[in-house]
């Protein structure tokens, strides 16, 4: 009987990764809460539950590998670390641990995380009403990001202008925080990059040929961070000729390392050639 995958997201880009697990011979589960998920497609089993809803997911999860068919492992393909590690240590499955998710699914900690191990990140502070991003707004200006806390990726994040309401402002970020906790970060000018990495063994593999200093800041935040095994994003901005990290997430991202990505979620032995990107 072939092996049974759970991706976490139905998503348009979750709809290759789930063509290719497919392809590859193994059985595909895809949970994601729109029934009209464009992965559903592709799938050989559908789970009806919100991708940042940890404990309705896991539970989904548990009742169809009780009930229906063994999940072997689970593949997150969005901002949604804390779910997948959630699943996976309720299943027994590989994964990163729960700490190192709960860690990953929060921008605050990251932050705090990253100026510990003298990684450069933007700077970033916790505002807990409309009035104190004001004064925030006073003293740095306008060059700043609203975000929700919680690292779920774009959605409530809102870069300020001139013409902001700030009121409004704060109240559509703290909307889309599960905590109604709101972070304000500064926006830093330069080129940016998105970078594709597979972790594995604590060695960090970066897809394509990035420059190389960019490598190491990968594998670098890697380390900070924990994540000794699986998928990771991250984007750099090289403002003023200092690499900042913009952004993180412990997801597969772009097609890059598919399949040692779901090979590792499955808990096989990868070859070099599923390093290739």
């Amino acid at each position: 009987m072939s092996k049974t995958l759970l991706i976490i997201s139905g998503g348009e880009e979750t709809a290759g990764i789930a063509r290719y697990a497919r392809q590859a011979g193994y059985s595909v589960v895809v949970s994601d809460a729109d029934p009209q998920a464009p992965a559903f497609a592709f799938a050989d089993s559908c789970l009806i539950a919100d991708i940042h809803g940890v404990n309705e997911t896991a539970a989904a999860a548990e009742r169809y590998s009780r009930k229906i068919r063994k999940i072997d492992g689970v593949l997150c393909a969005a901002d949604a670390v804390l779910t997948a590690a959630t699943v996976a240590d309720r299943l027994r499955l590989p994964g990163p641990p729960l700490h190192v998710a709960e860690l990953l699914s929060d921008r605050l900690a990251i932050g705090r995380c990253f100026t510990s191990a003298g990684i450069a990140a933007p700077w970033h502070t916790e505002v807990f009403t409309p009035q104190e991003l004001q004064r925030v707004v006073i003293a740095k200006g306008r060059g700043l990001v609203l975000k929700p806390v919680e690292n779920h990726g774009p959605s409530g994040v809102l870069r300020l202008t001139e013409m902001e309401d700030l009121n409004a402002a704060f109240q559509q970020a703290r909307t889309h925080s599960p905590s109604e906790r709101v972070m304000v970060e500064q926006w830093l000018e330069g080129p940016r990059v998105q970078l594709a990495a597979l972790i594995l063994n604590s060695a960090c593999h970066v897809a394509g040929t990035p420059d190389r200093g960019f490598a190491d800041i990968a594998a670098r935040a890697a380390s900070a961070l924990g994540l000794d095994d699986g998928p990771m994003m991250i984007e750099i901005v090289l403002h003023q000729g200092t690499p900042y990290i913009a952004e993180v997430s412990a997801r597969l991202w772009g097609g890059a390392f598919l399949a040692a990505a779901t090979r590792l979620a499955l808990g096989e032995a990868l070859s070099p050639d599923d390093l290739a990107p």
